[in-house]
């Protein structure tokens, strides 16, 4: 008889990697930070606070109120109100995965009408980078993309 405890699987099974990139990572102590990669854009675990419309939008022709409205795994919360910006309205959205983000007003009607500018379903950044990394993409899919 060994000196060594008896060790089941439920005792071993958090300690494995989930997936092939967490494997990858484990093994070779690879870091992997991520953060967005458009400037302006929030990306938070957290709530972000919204607000209403104001009767200056309301009055506006080319005004749409998107709250609720769903493209992809994104449901439109509403106006963010703590993220300022010169080039449209930013809308709060959030996940399937739990994330809240800002999207352009411009974004959400795009896909909305079935012309999504990404051509693929509409999710928060870090559920784009992680299917692109499961689908085997490294780094520089957006490099290898732009060139066709």
């Amino acid at each position: 008889m060994t000196g060594y405890a008896r060790v089941d699987m439920a005792s071993v099974a958090p300690l494995l990697p989930a997936d092939k990139v967490a494997g990858r990572v484990a093994s070779r102590g690879e870091h992997f930070e991520w953060s967005p990669t458009l400037a302006g854009k929030v990306h938070s675990a957290d709530p972000l606070t919204t607000r209403a419309p104001t009767p200056q939008e309301l009055g506006q022709p080319q005004f749409v109120d998107l709250k609720g409205v769903r493209i992809g795994r994104l449901t439109v919360l509403g106006i963010a109100a703590e993220v300022i910006s010169k080039t449209g309205t930013n809308w709060v959205v959030r996940c399937v995965c739990g994330s809240y983000e800002t999207r352009k007003a411009k974004y959400v009607k795009a896909c909305k009408a079935g012309n999504n500018p990404g051509n693929e379903d509409p999710t928060c950044d870090w559920c784009g980078k992680t299917r692109r990394l499961q689908l085997g993409f490294g780094r520089n899919f957006e490099k290898q993309k732009a060139r066709g």
